[in-house]
This record gives C-alpha cells, sequence and structure tokens, in this order.
C-alpha cells in the first residue's frame, strides 16, 4: 500500500496526479469509519455515509492542498471537516423545519448526552474549539473517537499512542465535556 503521509505531502507540494493516487487509498477507510457512525445514528434526518464522505473530499479540494505533517493530521483535519457537516447538515434542518416530534439522535453512545441532530451540536462545536484551545492533543482524540468513529485502538494507531493512553485521555475528555456541558467546567 502506498503511504498516505508520502502521497499527501506530494498533493500539498502541488502534484494534482497525487490526489488520484490518494483517493482510492483514504476513500475506502473514510468511507467505512463514516458508515460506522452513521448507523449509530440511523436517522433518516442525519446525512448518508457518502454524502458525508463526499462533502469531506469537496471541502479538502475546494482549497489549496495543506501540508500535512502525517496521516495522523490528515484523519484529524476529516474528524473536524465532519464535525462541521454535521454542524451545517443540523442548520440546514433547522431552516427547513421547525417543530417538535422529533427524535433524539445521540452524537455517539458514549456522548449520549449530545444530540447530533439538535442545538447540542452547535454546543458541542463550540466546546470542541474550547478544547482544541486548553489541549490539542484531547481535542484530536475526541474527534477521532466520537466524530470519526474510530475505535481505540484505531486512534491509538492514528495518533502513535498506545490504546491504555487513548483510553485514558478519552475518559478525561468527555469527563471535561460533560463538566462544561453542565456548566461547571473552569474557564481554563
Amino acid at each position: 500500500m502506498t503511504d498516505v503521509t508520502q502521497v499527501l505531502q506530494e498533493w500539498a507540494d502541488g502534484d494534482q496526479s497525487a490526489l488520484d493516487r490518494l483517493a482510492p487509498i483514504i476513500y475506502p477507510e473514510l468511507h467505512a469509519l463514516a458508515r460506522a457512525y452513521l448507523r449509530r445514528l440511523s436517522s433518516r434526518d442525519v446525512l448518508q455515509t457518502t454524502a458525508v464522505v463526499n462533502e469531506l473530499f469537496v471541502r479538502l479540494l475546494s482549497h489549496k492542498p495543506a501540508a500535512f505533517a502525517n496521516r495522523r493530521h490528515f484523519y484529524v483535519l476529516s474528524a473536524r471537516i465532519i464535525r462541521m457537516a454535521l454542524v451545517d447538515n443540523y442548520r440546514r434542518m433547522q431552516a427547513e423545519q421547525r417543530g417538535g416530534g422529533q427524535v433524539r439522535i445521540p452524537l455517539h453512545e458514549e456522548l449520549a448526552w449530545v444530540a447530533a441532530d439538535s442545538g447540542e451540536i452547535l454546543w458541542f462545536d463550540r466546546a470542541m474549539a474550547e478544547l482544541d484551545a486548553l489541549d490539542p492533543e484531547l481535542a484530536e482524540l475526541v474527534n477521532l473517537r466520537f466524530v470519526l468513529g474510530c475505535t481505540a485502538t484505531e486512534a491509538a494507531d492514528v495518533t502513535g499512542l498506545s490504546k491504555a493512553t487513548v483510553d485514558r485521555k478519552v475518559t478525561l475528555a468527555r469527563a471535561w465535556l460533560r463538566r462544561h456541558y453542565n456548566g461547571t467546567a473552569p474557564a481554563a
């Protein structure tokens, strides 16, 4: 298999053919991650798998290729873009219809108190920006685990951390988010 980091660097250096080599490498993995994540949401109102991955590619292609330090950097950026797509989808749904009777869809089973199809996704986006400012590694792990849908083992592989460290840091980040959600998190 071609090294993702090398192909990402070639793309950032302006080699347009690198994207042709990159897409078949990463698309199936991103599609599988998005499918697993969206299956947990189980709602027709939430984005479809292909739409999420296509949105990711459209957003990546609409800007000058970034210089990715490694594949971790790429996957963390991908998770952020997917989070932005969920926020945009929620805003679009709100603009289309207002009212009750909607079924609550959790962002992730381990963050059941954050609904992906409500205003809570906006809160989550703001909280993630604050967490990123406080501890970028914790924010990366939350994005990988709960937005991109990686398992702890997959997140460990992407970040180069041990699974135990990922589990420990994700538990800390989840507790921080929960306290922040309840309004008891410290400002800094």
